[in-house]
Order: structure tokens, then sequence, then C-alpha cells
């Protein structure tokens, strides 16, 4: 149980890491990016709602994809999982770790990647909270987070 509650937090805290990155680059680049034509204004929590639904499209593959992969990647076998245990982990498998690192980050001894792991669920709690707060914020007034940094 431990094991899967490491594994649910991490992956929301690197949600929650994307989604304050996306908060603040979603906001400054508004209107300056060849991407969507400049169409694209307003608050961070109303743009998804007007990007091109091809797009929903795609992010839902895409996510649908990811998770799929992390699945199959940490999770047992539904059929071969007892009744009583459901969404079962591997025994070898490490929350978190699905063999993704392209940039060659994940150090090599355990415990350094234990520690590396430590600093990412520490990361992932401020950003889910940055990222509750953000939405909060423009949620209250309508204004975005960088025109409150900038005002």
């Amino acid at each position: 149980t431990l094991k899967r509650y490491r594994e649910a937090e991490l992956t929301h805290g690197r949600v929650g890491m994307l989604a304050a990155v996306g908060f603040l680059v979603g906001e400054a680049v508004e209107s300056k990016t060849v991407l969507f034509n400049g169409e694209i204004s307003g608050p961070a929590i109303t743009q998804l709602a007007q990007v091109n639904p091809l797009l929903w499209v795609l992010l839902g593959a895409g996510i649908a994809k990811a998770e799929s992969m992390r699945a199959e990647i940490g999770w047992v076998e539904p059929e071969n999982v007892p009744f009583d245990k459901p969404g079962q982990l591997r025994d070898a498998y490490v929350p978190g770790d699905i063999g993704f690192d392209p940039l060659g980050l994940k150090p090599e001894s355990e415990e350094e990647f234990i520690i590396m792991q430590n600093k990412e669920l520490q990361n992932g709690r401020l950003g889910m909270l940055a990222a509750a707060g953000f939405l909060a914020q423009e949620l209250v007034d309508g204004k975005g987070i960088i025109e409150h940094f900038t005002s």
C-alpha cells in the first residue's frame, strides 16, 4: 500500500510541476507564438478551452498512451491479481521509475536514486500547491498570474 501511495504521489507531483510551469509559460507567451496563430489569450485557466478541438483528441490520445505504458511497466496484469488486492504493483517495480530518462539524470546507485526521488517528491508537493494556488487566484479575480506579478 505504501508503494502505491509513493507511486501516486510521484505521478501527481510530476503533473503538478508541469501544471505550475504551464501556467507561467502559457501566459508568458500569450499571443507571441505561431503555434496557435496568436489566437489564445487570457488567464491560463481559460486557454485550453480556446484551442482547436483536434488538440483535445491528440492530448487525450497521448495521455492514454503514456498511462497505458506506465500501467504495463508497473502493475501486475488484472487477471494475475487476487480479488482482494486490486491495483497491485510488480515486486521489482520501483515507484516512479518507468525507464524514461532521455537526459541521463537518474543516479546509478540506489542510495543516490532515493535521495533524488525524495527531492522530486518535495518539489512535486510544491508544484501541486503552486498549481492549486494559481488556479484559485485566477478563479477569484479572472486575472492571469503573470499579470499579478507585473502589477
